[in-house]
């Protein structure tokens, strides 16, 4: 009786990080999926760069109720509320800037790894 060969040679140990599958994704990844998100099996690097998008979209929803506030003229009254919400909006958007510049930083990191 001779032994079957039932060695599956294109299993992967591991899953593969589903990337491709979300709508962000331009390409499959290779990497192995490690961190579950949103019901997707990502690679570190992938789950990353969804976390900062998603980071993104929360600051520019926040600057732009902050500018609806401070552009509504009965808020003018209180001058030094006025400013205050000024100041944190200006730092909402420097928080915007530095998220900005990291997700283009991962994906350029992605783009040289594929």
């Amino acid at each position: 009786m001779a032994l079957k060969d039932t060695t599956d040679h294109t299993a992967h140990p591991w899953p593969r990080c589903e990337f491709a599958m979300t709508i962000f994704s331009e390409g499959e990844c290779q990497r192995p999926g490690e961190v579950q998100l949103n019901g997707s099996l990502l690679c570190v690097p992938h789950a990353e760069l969804l976390r900062l998008e998603a980071r993104e979209d929360t600051l520019l929803g926040t600057v732009f109720e902050m500018d609806k506030w401070l552009d509504n003229p009965n808020n003018r009254a209180d001058q030094l509320h006025w400013q205050r919400v000024l100041g944190q909006r200006d730092e909402v958007l420097e928080q915007l800037r530095f998220n900005r510049t990291l997700v283009e930083v991962h994906r350029e990191r992605d783009q040289t790894s594929q």
